[in-house]
């Protein structure tokens, strides 16, 4: 089962009732880096969508400053997300009055 926790990519890898055992999508060198996670964590997203899973991965890239979870807070605490500013539409110039 996949995982997203605080903004990044988790391969889950083992549950129990109180701790859900998280590790690294993207590997490092450390010897043991899985995470003990409450799974009520309000940063944790079990078998979460393709869309969760693609923010993440621009989250850990540094391509975005912040992940933003469904119910609007983000990780880190209090970022704003900046989001590209929409261009007006053009009026096609056969729309366009005389």
């Amino acid at each position: 089962m996949r995982a997203v926790f605080r903004g990044r990519r988790y391969t889950v890898v083992g549950w129990t009732d109180a701790r859900v055992w998280l590790e690294p999508v993207v590997s490092t060198d450390a010897p043991s880096n899985r995470l003990h996670v409450s799974p009520g964590d309000a940063d944790l997203i079990l078998d979460p969508s393709d869309e969760d899973m693609d923010l993440a991965a621009a989250f850990e890239r540094g391509e975005i400053n912040a992940f933003e979870y469904i119910d609007g807070h983000t990780y880190p605490p209090g970022r704003e997300i900046v989001r590209p500013r929409q261009r007006p539409r053009s009026i096609a110039f056969r729309d366009r009055p005389h």
